[in-house]
C-alpha cells in the first residue's frame, strides 16, 4: 500500500472515537451487513464517523490491506480494528461492545440495548403451516411486475408505504415472514427489520420458486 493512502486511512480511523467503513451511509446502507452494524451502533445512541467505500475504490481496497481483513464493513474503536459484521454482533451479544464503547466515550454512560433477533430460514411448507396459526404477517418483497407473473395468496406486497407503516406503528413482536423470488432479497429484508428491533423475522428459503416446486405447482415459475 502506498504511504499516502495508508496515512489517509489512518487519519480517517483517528477522526472519531468510533469509525465505520461501510457500503453506503448510515441513512442509506447499501448492503445488509453494513446495515446491521449501523443499526447496532444507532441502538447505542452514539455518534460515529463513517466512510462509504463505494465512492472510493482506492480506499475500498486499501482498508482491506490496512486491517488485513478481506470484507466490508469494518469497525474501529479508539483506532483499534474490531472486525466485521459477525464480530460486532457477537461482541454486542456478549457485552464486550458495550465495554469498548464505554472506553471510547468515558464521559457518557453507555447502556446496552437489546440485541437484535436472528432471522430464521424456514421452508415454504413451514411458511404455509404458519398461515393457519394467526398473528403472522406475510410479506412479498418482489416487484409489482414479478407479482403480476406469480403470487401466493396471503402475502402482501412490501412497498415503500407498507414498509414505513411497519417501522412507524407495528409492534416489534409482530412475527413477519418474508419471501422473494429465490430467497436473497427477502433475507436482506429480514436482516433490515431485525436491525430495526423486530424480534420475530422469518425468511422463506428458496422463495416463491421453491414454493412452486414444493408446495403449490400451480404457482408459475419464472
Amino acid at each position: 500500500m502506498e504511504a499516502t493512502l495508508r496515512e489517509n486511512i489512518s487519519q480517517l480511523v483517528g477522526s472519531a472515537p468510533v469509525y465505520l467503513f461501510m457500503k453506503g451511509n448510515p441513512t442509506f446502507p447499501q448492503c445488509g451487513f453494513s446495515n446491521q452494524v449501523v443499526q447496532i451502533l444507532k441502538a447505542y445512541d452514539i455518534e460515529f464517523g463513517h466512510f462509504n467505500v463505494l465512492e472510493d475504490p482506492e480506499v475500498r481496497q486499501g482498508i482491506k490491506e490496512f486491517s488485513e481483513w478481506p470484507t466490508i464493513p469494518q469497525l474501529y474503536i479508539n483506532k483499534e480494528f474490531i472486525g466485521g459484521c459477525d464480530i460486532v454482533r457477537e461482541a454486542w451479544e456478549s457485552g464486550e461492545l458495550t465495554e469498548w464503547l464505554q472506553g471510547a466515550f468515558p464521559e457518557k454512560t453507555i447502556n446496552a440495548p437489546k440485541p437484535p433477533a436472528r432471522p430464521k430460514n424456514i421452508t415454504p411448507a413451514e411458511a404455509q403451516g404458519l398461515m393457519g396459526q394467526g398473528g403472522y404477517r406475510f410479506l412479498d418483497v418482489r416487484t409489482h411486475e414479478e407479482r403480476d407473473i406469480a403470487k401466493v395468496d396471503g402475502f402482501d406486497l412490501l412497498d415503500q408505504e407498507l414498509a414505513q407503516e411497519i417501522l412507524n406503528s407495528w409492534d416489534k413482536e409482530t412475527p413477519m415472514v418474508f419471501m422473494c423470488h429465490f430467497g436473497g432479497r427477502s433475507s436482506q429484508a429480514c436482516e433490515y427489520f431485525a436491525g430495526q428491533g423486530f424480534q420475530q423475522v422469518f425468511n422463506v428459503d428458496g422463495g416463491i420458486d421453491a414454493w412452486s416446486e414444493t408446495v403449490d405447482s400451480s404457482v408459475p415459475r419464472y
